[in-house]
């Protein structure tokens, strides 16, 4: 039955439409109260207010940031007026250079083999120079010429002072394995380098128990190991291993043969020998 039946139907029989089972009409939803004018004041004046309020704080701020810059710059100004006043502090002297001689110790030998590759190699070419590569690798290889022969004619006996790592001492078999340290002539650097001699050898140095806690003297063959390296161009902040020069890397060997308490040792001992 359509819309138009159920009408007629309705109205010849005294019923209202809405008493009709079975037919349902949708009710359209009521329009949202409006807000009031006065209310829509009341919320303007409110934000304009939270706005006053939060400028008053920023103002502030601002007053309070610029006033701590003040009292900085005051207290700077203050220092350097106190420090031009006084008398300027005087700086550190540098420390002495490290001799060139061999028989002093790992320095000398370092010093020694920079004063030898200075002589030998008084200018280095610049990589970033118009024939940079070619030069730069022909500069490579007759170095590496320089440090064959330089390692192998620099092998020597030399009798070096220093003192033992007591922490370091460990016995295998009839061998005893320890770290000698020798201190840098200008105190700037200790040179940590290990060493193995024989039961016999190190017993030279012992006292009771323990071994020797002074300074003790070992005769050793020492042999350089200078080794190029390309990529090494400057020694680096740690300047580790040692650089000799641009390219060229510090090491050695060190063979003891005997070793004796300093004050035990021969005086003459001290002297390089080949």
């Amino acid at each position: 039955m359509d819309f138009s039946q159920c009408r007629a139907f309705a109205l010849a029989s005294g019923l209202s439409l809405a008493s009709v089972p079975g037919i349902a009409f949708a009710q359209a939803p009521a329009a949202p109260a409006e807000q009031s004018m006065g209310d829509l004041r009341q919320e303007i004046a409110r934000l304009k207010q939270l706005s006053d309020e939060q400028a008053a704080e920023l103002e502030a701020a601002l007053a309070r940031i610029k006033e701590l810059e003040q009292q900085l710059a005051d207290a700077d100004d203050a220092a350097k007026a106190k420090s031009a006043g006084g008398a300027a502090a005087p700086a550190a002297p540098a420390p002495a250079p490290t001799p060139a001689d061999p028989a002093i110790g790992p320095g000398g030998l370092l010093a020694s083999l920079r004063a030898d590759y200075l002589a030998a190699f008084p200018t280095v070419p610049s990589p970033n120079g118009a024939d940079g590569a070619r030069a730069t690798q022909q500069h490579l290889n007759a170095l590496q010429s320089w440090v064959t022969k330089s390692n192998r004619e620099g092998v020597r006996a030399l009798a070096w002072t220093g003192r033992i790592d007591p922490n370091s001492v460990r016995r295998v078999r009839n061998k005893v394995n320890f770290t000698l340290v020798f201190e840098e002539p200008n105190g700037t650097r200790d040179w940590r380098v290990p060493a193995q001699v024989t039961e016999g050898a190190f017993a030279r140095v012992m006292r009771g128990d323990v071994p020797e806690t002074g300074m003790v003297t070992v005769n050793a063959r020492v042999s350089p190991r200078m080794r190029v390296n390309p990529s090494r161009t400057a020694p680096g902040a740690f300047d580790v291993p040692p650089s000799v020069g641009p390219y060229l890397e510090f090491g050695y060997d060190l063979d003891v043969r005997s070793m004796v308490p300093a004050q035990q040792a021969d005086p003459n001992a001290t002297a390089p020998t080949k």
